[in-house]
């Protein structure tokens, strides 16, 4: 192992003896009462040492080699260290350039600088030594289906293979309308193409070269419709047992979730059912707004792109191994103010999703 202070975070001295790692409350550190031996040992942790190296350095500066071990102990556990040998390649590129070594002869080069970011951010979601290679790895062996792909669903497609999500599928053969043109999705030479064709050469280029197409299902499914309320879609990915996220924007209303857990959490029938409890006309209107949908929808572009966003944070949480914040929720963002708020949906009594019992069976709506 080859400690290095996490590259992704701030190193910064409150004074001689104190130490802070990072700087926002979630992942901030701050190590007080260090000596100025332990304060030279932790600024050779550039990965330039392995620890052995840092353990001769602890014993040569008269604090033992044991403060070596528990200093990097302390570090690595917070998250605050990550290991020089575990690095992706480009990051060993980087070091050799700073100590004029060269590159081994048949070594793999780095991924694609633009995927940097994306990695450092899932190596501090998962406080993972390996600054979150790993975490890259498992979502380039993921496939996400996007259901529809309108101004919402085509950002989420791409934010998705711009994360390193190594297959999105995009599932809506629908041309491109003049109104589905987004900074963030198509753009307006695409108008009359298919949305799917649209799209291909954009998330290939998104994807950085990282997409992997196995053939096998999805491990997730996006809804986010764009003439339809994707409630047979829903009804249709429950009963296979895929997991999947509603995402859209009604009139001035962008709203993400559920996100369903087939079998373990609440479905878009339970959300009906527990709004129709509340107002008994609600599958009326929820039937004519279906088949008479206005003939000028509003999206905002500001607002797609936040629910846009939002949905995809929500379906990289569910891949990263994360318990999201849309699982028996809905998040709901309102023009003008622009604030989210989460709203609480249990499953419902009445609806079958969650009736199934065996292991081998598959939860359903019963219409």
């Amino acid at each position: 192992m080859r400690p290095i202070l996490h590259p992704a975070l701030s190193r910064t001295w409150r004074d001689d003896a104190t130490l802070q790692v990072g700087v926002t409350p979630d992942l901030a550190l701050v190590v007080g009462g260090l000596s100025r031996p332990e304060r030279r040992l932790v600024e050779a942790m550039t990965g330039e040492s392995d620890l052995t190296g840092l353990r001769e350095l602890a014993e040569e500066l008269g604090i033992g080699r044991a403060a070596a071990d528990q200093l990097t102990d302390l570090l690595l556990t917070a998250g605050a260290v990550v290991d020089g040998d575990r690095l992706a390649p480009a990051e060993r590129r980087d070091r050799r350039r700073r100590t004029g070594s060269r590159r081994q002869p048949g070594s793999r080069r780095g991924p694609d600088p633009r995927r940097q970011p994306d990695r450092s951010s899932a190596g501090l979601l998962a406080r993972a030594a390996d600054g979150g290679d790993g975490v890259l790895a498992s979502r380039r062996l993921a496939r996400v289906d996007v259901h529809g792909a309108g101004r919402v669903g085509a950002q989420v497609a791409r934010l998705l293979a711009a994360a390193g999500v190594g297959d999105v599928v995009v599932l809506d053969g629908e041309p491109v309308r003049p109104a589905d043109v987004s900074p963030g999705g198509h753009s307006a030479d695409a108008v009359g193409a298919s949305r799917r064709a649209a799209l291909d050469q954009l998330l290939r280029s998104d994807a950085a070269g990282d997409g992997v197409r196995d053939g096998g299902g999805p491990a997730f499914a996006v809804l986010a419709p764009t003439d339809r309320t994707g409630r047979e879609e829903a009804a249709e990915l429950l009963r296979l047992g895929v997991p999947h996220l509603l995402a859209h924007v009604i009139e001035l209303t962008g709203v993400v979730g559920p996100l369903v857990l087939p079998g373990v959490s609440s479905c878009l029938r339970c959300h009906d059912l527990h709004r129709t409890g509340r107002d008994p006309h609600w599958p009326l209107v929820l039937d004519q707004a279906m088949r008479r949908p206005p003939p000028e929808p509003a999206c905002d572009a500001a607002l797609a792109a936040v629910v846009a966003g939002l949905a995809a944070t929500q379906v990289l949480a569910h891949l990263d191994g994360f318990v999201p914040a849309a699982v028996d929720g809905t998040m709901e963002v309102t023009l003008p103010s622009g604030l989210p708020r989460r709203r609480t949906w249990t499953r419902h009594p009445g609806c079958g999703c969650g009736w199934a019992a065996g292991a081998d069976e598959v939860a359903q709506w019963v219409m």
